[in-house]
């Protein structure tokens, strides 16, 4: 990055000419701006600029006096003249004082930004002396990791073979025997009582190329650390290892990181590939260490979410909140023993909300608030970063269901029954089950069982019973139907089975009382 100064009583050309600048992405700091010779004169002495933009006509001082007082005491600065005066004795004037070039008005984009590279390149290689040469040399050797890292980023990020990889591993770390033998991915989260967070990714890039730098190559990306080693033993990972811990002492942090053996080198990107994603997997799962691959890392790709779903719904149904948080972790448990990929444990997360919201949701909350408790829910999981964020998702859905499931308890147990024994006096001749009734009601077999006993004053079996029974006795009264033909009327399969419940219930067998009335009758 250069710094420049622009010079023109007239904001709206330094304006433009900023513009120009920034559009064309030129690697130009503008630090400062003048509207008359004499500041920017002033301007050059105090931030020394490499590069000066001068128009002639401005007041106090003109550009060309100007730019003679900054040449005498800034040999090696860059002067361009920009001006309406196309008038030759201007042009000459401006040679005397070696101006870089002499612009008209108005200059087009495209001229400026050409003029300004042609500058940058004939500083660099012709009008730098050594005072300057020096000054440039010390900002490359600063400007150097960052240079490095850009290369690195890019060679690593093309995960086909490249056979440029060695040549240029070799000039960035400054070694022609330099041969990759591995390449580590290291990320970190930070403990509880961490407090020297700010600034800790430079400060471990500092000490790695410091500790590492004698045989690999130390650069970052972000809050990942990257090593490519040019030599894996047991001493080296031994000295890893040990420095990892180290770090999560000294600054109360814990790593996950991953080391990729390299057998081509021009595979190196697949191989960071490899351990970036294993990295990744396991920062996720909060697994901490020195992670080595030599093999194909992918986990599982697709999770089978049927079972734990049945299992939080049923926890659900018998109101035990913990139990259906129990199961949840179980799956992510069983999920991290398979190293399952972080998309595919989000996916079956995003498939487990959404049965439970729209499966069960509509009997306890509206159509509405179902919509934004799914949308809430599923923007966290989507946002969860590890496997402890993606838990609190859920645990923050079910304690949601649970709360409204224990206000709808409290509203509605009564009616529930009250429901449910109309819903049996209409309908006793179908075939009822208890799981149809708990299912509609949100509820498990057994809570439901409870609650009809108690608002009813008898089990739902021994209601049903006594409903379809009573029902059967005035059918048989009347003497119009066989014995089988009422029991199936009122909703028994078996008429045997029927005789034998009518008999216990009545002390009489449903043909006794047939041949009764018939007697009675004659």
């Amino acid at each position: 990055m250069y710094k420049m100064i622009i010079a023109d009583d007239e904001p709206a050309v330094r304006r433009y000419l900023r513009y120009i600048v920034n559009q064309h992405n030129l690697p130009f700091e503008i630090c400062g701006e003048a509207a008359d010779g004499e500041q920017a004169v002033q301007l050059v002495d105090r931030y020394q600029p490499e590069f000066v933009i001068l128009d002639i006509n401005m007041p106090v001082m003109n550009g060309l006096e100007a730019a003679e007082i900054i040449r005498e005491k800034h040999r090696d600065t860059i002067i361009y003249i920009l001006t309406a005066y196309g008038q030759f004795e201007y042009a000459q004037q401006a040679l005397r004082t070696q101006v870089a070039d002499y612009l008209l008005k108005p200059i087009k984009p495209d001229q400026l930004a050409d003029t300004l590279r042609k500058g940058i390149s004939s500083a660099l290689s012709q009008r730098i002396a050594c005072q300057r040469l020096q000054r440039m040399e010390r900002q490359i050797a600063k400007d150097k990791p960052v240079v490095n890292r850009q290369k690195l980023f890019e060679l690593l990020k093309n995960d086909g073979d490249n056979p440029q990889t060695l040549p240029l591993l070799q000039r960035i770390s400054a070694k022609e025997d330099f041969f990759p033998a591995a390449v580590l991915s290291a990320s970190y989260w930070p403990g509880s009582g961490s407090s020297h967070m700010e600034g800790l990714g430079k400060r471990l890039l500092q000490e790695g190329v410091e500790l590492f730098g004698g045989h690999a190559i130390v650069t970052s990306f972000s809050e990942e650390l990257v090593m490519i080693f040019n030599r894996w033993d047991y001493d080296v990972r031994c000295m890893l290892q040990h420095q990892l811990e180290e770090w999560e002492q000294k600054y109360g942090i814990t790593f996950c990181a991953a080391v990729s053996l390299v057998v081509r080198p021009s595979q190196l990107g697949a191989d960071y590939k490899k351990a970036k994603k294993k990295r990744a997997t396991g920062l996720f799962w909060r697994q901490q260490g020195l992670l080595v691959i030599d093999s194909a890392v992918d986990g599982s790709a697709e999770m089978d979410c049927e079972a734990v779903q049945k299992q939080i719904r049923e926890c659900l149904l018998e109101r035990k909140p913990d139990g259906a948080k129990k199961a949840f972790y179980q799956f992510l448990s069983e999920a991290k023993e398979r190293a399952c990929q972080p998309e595919a444990v989000h996916a079956a997360v995003i498939k487990i909300v959404n049965k439970l919201i729209e499966k069960y949701a509509e009997y306890i909350i509206s159509d509405k608030d179902a919509s934004l408790l799914r949308k809430k829910i599923i923007s966290e999981v989507n946002q969860a970063s590890s496997v402890a964020e993606l838990e609190q998702c859920l645990y923050s859905l079910i304690d949601s269901l649970e709360s409204k499931l224990g206000s709808a308890d409290q509203n509605s147990a009564g009616q529930a029954v009250k429901w449910a024994v109309e819903y049996i006096n209409n309908n006793y001749h179908k075939d009822l089950t208890l799981e149809q009734f708990a299912e509609k009601l949100f509820m498990s077999t057994g809570y439901f069982c409870r609650i009809f006993k108690k608002h009813a004053g008898e089990g739902y079996a021994a209601y049903l019973t006594s409903v379809r029974l009573e029902k059967a006795r005035e059918i048989l009264l009347s003497g119009k139907y066989t014995v089988a033909e009422v029991a199936h009327m009122v909703g028994f399969r078996d008429a045997s089975y029927f005789s034998s419940v009518f008999k216990k219930h009545y002390r009489q067998s449903p043909s006794m009382l047939v041949a009764s009335i018939t007697k009675s009758g004659s």
